[in-house]
């Protein structure tokens, strides 16, 4: 072999080990930082387990909490019914009077084949009732409506219009109040032997 073919042989063989090296080096270094992101969300994930299981008895102290005062109903009716009763009385205790009081039913989502379609709720049933206040002092209504906002109650406003009823400071207000519950599960009848009868 000549000098010059050993020379560009040589250069060859470099540039060969430049770019095959350089390459794998690349290829090596993000694979190496593929483990370091692995690695870094794998400890991240192990924190926020750790987390959870210190936070576990916390959590299970409100499930506990929530299971004894949700209140039960035997059906929705007799939640609005006890719902209306309620909101009524506080009413009165703030001086308010309701004008308008309205059942309302929860929309259900028709399905393709237009009849309605299963859907989970949520954790609780609900019972909405709307009412209509006309010209109701501010004060008052701001006192009924906090005053049926307690936790125990598991009653909600989820739904508030107001508008200036032009007389001082009254307004015309349309509230919407959900009592959150449980249904009471249907009693099966037994027989006297024990087997559930149909």
């Amino acid at each position: 072999m000549k000098k010059s073919e050993r020379l560009l042989l040589g250069v060859f063989a470099l540039l060969f080990i430049v770019i095959v090296g350089g390459g794998g080096l690349t290829f090596g270094f993000n694979h190496y930082r593929g483990i370091v992101a692995e690695s870094d969300r794998l400890k991240d994930r192990l924190i926020e387990m750790n987390q959870a299981i210190h936070e576990g008895a916390e959590w299970q102290r409100r499930s506990d909490w929530l299971e004894s005062q949700v209140p039960t109903f035997s059906s929705r009716q007799e939640a609005s019914t006890k719902l209306l009763e309620s909101l009524q009385q506080e009413a009165e205790k703030a001086g308010l009077t309701l004008s308008g009081r309205e059942f309302l039913e929860n929309s259900r989502e028709l399905g393709p084949d237009g009849l309605p379609t299963e859907v989970v709720a949520g954790y609780f049933d609900q019972a909405t009732v709307r009412l209509t206040l006309s010209a109701a002092k501010e004060q008052a209504l701001f006192t009924w409506m906090h005053a049926l906002q307690q936790p125990e109650s598991f009653l909600g406003v989820t739904r508030l219009l107001l508008n200036p009823s032009g007389q001082g400071k009254t307004v015309n207000a349309e509230v919407e109040v959900t009592q959150f519950y449980r249904e009471k599960p249907e009693a099966k009848l037994t027989s006297a032997s024990g087997r559930e009868e149909r």
